[in-house]
């Protein structure tokens, strides 16, 4: 497939036509016919997921005035800690749905009707789904108030548009005034990967960036690059709007490759369903080390995003000359380009890969010697010997092991002998499980974007005589929740949980303890440790008055699991507020004094209870 300047022309006009065509229908939610300002664009990588919508800063203030953006009636309220926080649902005659995340209040007559609900219910989060047409708001109504709840970090407006069947579609492609964007996206890396054993970037296997400049208007690589075999590309990248420093996503890619198309993107809608698949499209394993989000430009086994016109599983290069170009895309017409010349110039230098002894990269295990002689592979009692496929003067020899034809043993390089700590071959897209006399695992067949070459280790830290069951795939990408069990050798009592080692953080697993051990579900294959919580929440008044009352409450182990307040013995409705760890009253009718025995009991996950008690006079 050819990309041409027309074609070009035509995917901007087609955006063109979206905006034209609906411009009139929905209103901005937010300070309309102003400049607004976005931290945030729809589609771009967020952790585990692309985001949703888009996001408008609102100045750092809580309180701004939220609107509907058409005709509509309310489907459903959201009230949660975490998430979307405080969210309103609000459906459209022409089959859409505009959601409105992190507000801090909703409209006079909604927050009534949810506090009411709150009451019934006795619980702070709830979700409603009104009757069709109980709550209907004109265009340019307020239906709430810009806020900060939920996971939000800092106050903002979310705001999603929603076709028909629930997909999210770019809020932008309707050609919204109240933004103003004529910046090119930036291009800021280029990275090479090897995907198969004969594949080498400038004479190496592995991952490796490249830094780009801008010359004579286009993007191009700083260093001259020799492609062999199967390569896969990545791209670090992101767009500026006017008037913000947030750095947004691009909402199109498009990569030729001597004039054909071999990678093509374009984000118009999302689907809910396919989320977690951006742990495959973007390089987790660098996001994980490092921090930056890299786009793929090719498939990997495991992803099913529906927004690829064209994809590759990798290009296989020979030794001829080959022209590559990027072009980038965002929603208001600026576009970007790259143009680099493959394998056109010899290349004096090598590229080094970092690790010190062994890394698994897909299906191969990279191997490092200090000498050139051969690695010797022990395997399912064999031993195989590896020569080197490259040697780099004083940096040692590089070798490669296939791991589909067995999990090594041991790894013995001169005198030295690794023990890569290998278990199982774990397949995906099927049910597996595997035991021994540490650990259970239960992977369903959805757990697993691509194939797992488990390695795990249990040690003790004797610092703190703690068990340590140490899983060595923090960077692994896992769709679905794994089913493990920790058998401890020692002994612990009532109040003993799972935890995850960070840094020198731990972090509460919610788990059942069974017969063989402590069971709990996650998608992290990190290292897991068995504490004990012992010690009951913390509770601080902050502020006690008939007017209001305001706690502090936390708990440095477990963590918070409930709590509850009641005033002369009648529930009492609390807002927390999780990131100030903070809890204030709502009573049920405004302006109602709060007067008499005030009861907080707070609880963590391990069942320890906190109680406080005060009288209001």
């Amino acid at each position: 497939m050819r990309i041409s300047i027309h074609l070009l022309a035509l995917f901007f006009l087609s955006h063109a036509i979206q905006a034209q065509v609906a411009e009139n229908y929905y209103q901005f939610p937010i300070n309309p016919g102003q400049q607004n300002y976005l931290s945030g664009t729809m589609g771009e990588l967020r952790s585990t997921h692309f985001h949703a919508g888009i996001d408008i800063k609102t100045g750092g203030k809580i309180g701004l005035p939220v609107y509907a953006v058409a005709d509509g009636y309310i489907s459903r309220i959201n009230v949660a800690t975490g998430g979307y926080g405080h969210a309103l649902y609000l459906n459209h005659d022409n089959q859409t749905t505009s959601v409105y995340a992190h507000l801090d209040q909703f409209s006079d007559q909604l927050q009534a009707y949810v506090i009411d609900q709150q009451y019934k219910d006795q619980s702070y989060e709830i979700r409603i789904f009104p009757e069709k047409d109980q709550f209907f708001f004109k265009k340019g109504e307020v239906i709430g108030y810009s806020g900060n709840t939920g996971s939000s970090r800092g106050p903002h407006l979310h705001f999603e548009i929603r076709d028909s069947q629930q997909r999210v579609v770019d809020p932008l492609s309707y050609g919204f005034e109240e933004i103003k964007d004529n910046i090119r996206p930036i291009l800021k890396k280029v990275a090479f990967v090897t995907l198969d054993e004969e594949a080498r970037v400038n004479g190496a296997f592995g991952r490796f960036e490249y830094d780009v400049l801008r010359a004579s208007g286009k993007y191009v690589l700083r260093k001259p690059i020799q492609l062999q075999g199967k390569i896969g590309l990545e791209i670090y990248h992101y767009d500026l709007l006017n008037g913000a420093y947030s750095k947004n996503g691009v909402s199109e890619i498009i990569m030729t490759l001597d004039g054909d198309t071999v990678f093509h993107q374009r984000k118009d809608t999302l689907s809910f369903s396919q989320m977690r698949d951006i742990l495959v499209h973007m390089d987790y394993s660098r996001y994980k080390n490092g921090g930056r989000k890299f786009n793929r430009l090719f498939l990997t086994d495991g992803n099913h995003l529906d927004f690829y016109k064209v994809t590759n599983p990798g290009i296989l290069f020979g030794s001829e000359v080959h022209l590559m170009n990027l072009y980038l895309k965002d929603r208001y017409g600026n576009s970007s380009e790259l143009s680099a010349s493959i394998n056109s110039k010899p290349v004096e230098f090598s590229e080094r890969p970092s690790f010190e002894t062994f890394q698994v990269q897909d299906n191969f295990l990279h191997i490092r010697s200090a000498t050139n002689d051969p690695v010797m592979i022990h395997s399912a009692y064999q031993n195989t010997p590896l020569p080197p496929y490259r040697y780099t003067e004083p940096h040692g020899g590089f070798y490669l092991w296939d791991l589909r034809k067995g999990l090594p043993d041991s790894i013995h390089t001169g005198d030295k002998k690794i023990d890569p700590e290998f278990y199982v071959t774990v397949p995906s897209q099927t049910d597996f499980e595997f035991y021994n006399h540490h650990v259970n695992l239960a992977f369903d067949r959805r757990s697993l974007f691509d194939t797992l070459y488990l390695r795990f280790s249990k040690t003790i830290d004797p610092s703190v005589n703690r068990e340590l069951f140490k899983f060595y795939h923090a960077d692994f990408p896992v769709r679905r929740n794994i089913t493990i069990t920790l058998k401890p050798e020692q002994s612990y009592g009532e109040k003993a949980g799972v935890y995850a080692i960070q840094g020198r953080k731990l972090s509460f697993h919610q788990s059942r303890l069974t017969e063989e051990g402590f069971s709990f579900r996650t998608r992290d294959l990190v290292t897991y440790t068995i504490a004990e919580d012992t010690v009951p929440p913390k509770i601080t008044p902050v502020s006690i008055s008939r007017s209001k009352i305001a706690m502090e409450i936390e708990d440095e182990m477990s963590g918070i699991h409930s709590y509850q307040a009641t005033l002369n013995g009648e529930w009492l409705l609390m807002r927390f507020e999780t990131k100030d760890d903070l809890i204030f009253s709502v009573p049920k009718k405004q302006n109602t004094p709060l007067k008499g025995e005030f009861i907080l009991e707070v609880k963590d996950y391990a069942d320890n209870i906190s109680t406080f008690k005060r009288t209001i006079r």
